[in-house]
């Protein structure tokens, strides 16, 4: 952009604006601009100069918050200063700065002007709208005029506010000082950079420690995670022993007692098939008759299971006394379960139900939901198994149930 305008005289705030707003406002006069002075004792704007249509510059007193035009007017001060959209604006204080303002016809921008971090004012831009598909672009002339006005300022500030206008001292060259800050930037520059530099091997080392620090806290969960899971199935189990507990100290008839051990056993460790055979027999005859059951094909008929110690793998744990724990098919060691439709996992455990030395019965659950069985929920099926035998043995299950049988 080319400023046919002589700059080098204009030492107060007024000639620089006579002179740059016209430029502003395009040789066709396509715009129409305004310029606020701030008080920063006062903290408002006070003063404004408006290119009018005729190319004159009308200026008028006025007490304005910048805040009303842009909430971001006082930050940018510091920063950046760009050229933001004050379309949302009051129409009292954009006609206030440009009389007569439309800002329905009009595409109205506000920019920050400052030096050294310190508001000095603010230039309003208003553009006739250009009704189309595409929002209206910047060509990048409006933010150099913006900057030139800026330095413009800033220069008539400086002059005004030198020893030479005021009477004093020897006079400090702008040009002399302009380069010393420069300099002073370029300083802090290499300052910062070097700063970044070591500040690097730090910020890699920060990293790698919150990497770390992410994965402990990733495993923190997944152990806090089993943990709870583990916690949840000992107060299962606890609730069990308890339930089962309290229903034989209430004196429950046998028969009850029997299928309330199976199913509490199998809602527990959600088991869909669950047996409670029991050894009966006597003058060295003994075999397993099965006390309960659930999950059993509907043809299987209770009082005709008759199953010999030592034959299939009930049989076999009691025989032995050895828990039978099956998690897949290659760990059967040919003791594979009896096949049906009423089977829908390989998992299968087989439980003795031994107390003060006797052989109570065998305990079996399969078809869980999980589609096998853990080392934690089998080590708490051993206890209940023993809980279990515990009842059977008080309550006298196998004698009840059979030989008091009518």
């Amino acid at each position: 952009m080319l400023f046919p305008v002589r700059l080098h005289d204009a030492v107060d705030t007024e000639t620089v604006l006579r002179r740059l707003l016209p430029v502003l406002a395009g040789h066709k006069g396509e715009r129409r601009v305004a310029y606020a002075e701030y008080d920063a004792a006062r903290g408002v704007l006070v003063r404004r100069w408006t290119l009018l249509d005729g190319g004159t510059v009308d200026e008028a007193v006025i007490e304005l918050e910048p805040a009303r035009l842009h909430s971001l007017l006082m930050d940018d001060a510091g920063g950046d200063r760009p050229l933001r959209p004050a379309d949302s604006a009051p129409v009292w204080v954009l006609r206030d700065l440009i009389p007569g303002l439309d800002p329905e016809r009009a595409w109205i921008r506000v920019r920050a002007i400052a030096h050294d971090g310190a508001m000095m004012g603010v230039l309003l831009v208003s553009e006739a709208r250009r009704f189309s598909l595409t929002r209206k672009t910047d060509d990048g002339s409006v933010p150099a005029a913006g900057d030139v006005l800026e330095m413009a300022l800033a220069r008539a500030r400086a002059l005004r506010e030198s020893p030479v206008l005021q009477g004093g001292g020897a006079p400090v060259g702008l040009a002399d000082s302009v380069v010393e800050r420069l300099k002073e930037s370029e300083r802090a520059i290499a300052d910062a950079r070097a700063e970044v530099e070591r500040s690097r091997e730090r910020v890699e080392a920060l990293e790698r420690a919150a990497g770390g620090a992410t994965e402990l806290l990733m495993d923190a969960h997944v152990e806090l995670d089993r943990r709870m899971g583990r916690h949840q199935r000992q107060t299962r189990v606890i609730f069990l022993l308890r339930k089962l507990l309290e229903q034989n100290a209430a004196g429950m008839p046998p028969r009850e007692l029997a299928g309330e051990i199976v199913r509490t056993v199998a809602e527990a460790f959600g088991g869909g098939r669950c047996s409670l055979l029991l050894v009966h027999g006597a003058d060295g005859e003994h075999e397993l008759r099965l006390g309960a059951a659930v999950g059993l094909p509907p043809e299987v008929d209770a009082d005709l299971v008759r199953i010999p110690l030592g034959s299939g793998i009930s049989g076999q744990v009691a025989h032995t006394r050895t828990p039978l724990v099956v998690r897949d098919p290659h760990e059967g060691d040919g003791s594979a379960l009896m096949r049906d439709d009423w089977y829908t996992t390989d998992a299968f455990v087989s439980l003795p139900l031994v107390s003060r030395g006797r052989l109570l019965g065998v305990l079996n659950l399969t078809n869980f939901r999980s589609g096998t069985v853990d080392d934690a929920e089998l080590e708490q099926l051993r206890l209940v198994s023993l809980c279990v035998a515990l009842l059977a043995d008080h309550a006298g299950l196998s004698e009840r149930l059979f030989d008091d049988a009518p």
